[in-house]
């Protein structure tokens, strides 16, 4: 009776796509690296005013934090959190968040 070693790598090809998906998958990096897009495309996904005056991001437990400069933009943006939460779901392709605090 031959056994299969369970180390041998499988003989099966795979697009890099796939490897880096699952490479992505296995470490749990896939969250950060949307999160770190959604940062990286802040001014295309809320203009250049409000990206100006953002001064911080944060993604902690499906809640978006964004830190402003401005009170009135504050305001402004905390009558906006359906609409920001929509469009960073929607730019990360998943519910990346549920809830938007505005400080």
């Amino acid at each position: 009776m031959l056994i299969k070693p369970k180390n041998l790598r499988s003989t099966e090809a795979t697009t890099f796509k796939e490897a880096i998906d699952n490479w992505l998958k296995s470490n749990h990096l896939g969250e950060k690296l949307l999160i770190s897009r959604i940062n990286a495309e802040w001014e295309t996904l809320v203009g250049p005013v409000i990206s100006r005056h953002t001064k911080s991001l944060k993604v902690e437990n499906k809640i978006l934090y964004i830190v402003v400069d401005n009170a009135p933009l504050r305001q402004q943006l905390t009558y906006s959190k359906t609409q920001i939460i929509k469009l960073v779901n929607e730019r990360a392709g998943k519910q990346l968040v549920i809830d938007c605090f505005i400080l």
